[in-house]
């Protein structure tokens, strides 16, 4: 058994609930993080804005922080992308 295994466990006996339910449970808190990452409102004129990032906080757990770096990093190489695509349609006219 995994560490996450033995920690659901422990979480479903203090709480009184089986083990379906509290896989169940950490199944929806993950799905759920992963929409509000993944909402696809984040690009104004084809770069990331990252006013759009939000801080993810939950009670008890921690907050999930975006990272300026890699949105600049991300909005670099679209930028890049962009020029590399501009070159190559005036080669082909």
């Amino acid at each position: 058994m995994n560490k996450q295994e033995e920690i659901l466990l422990e979480l479903a006996r203090k709480h009184g609930i089986n083990i379906l339910q509290a896989r169940e449970i950490f199944n929806l808190f993950g799905s759920t993080i992963a929409d509000i990452i993944s909402d696809p409102d984040k690009k104004e004129d084809n770069l990331y804005n990252p006013d759009k990032f939000k801080v993810i906080h939950i009670d008890h757990f921690g907050k999930f922080i975006p990272n300026q770096r890699k949105i600049r990093h991300a909005n670099f190489c679209l930028t890049n992308k962009n020029k590399q695509d501009d070159n190559t349609d005036e080669h082909n006219i």
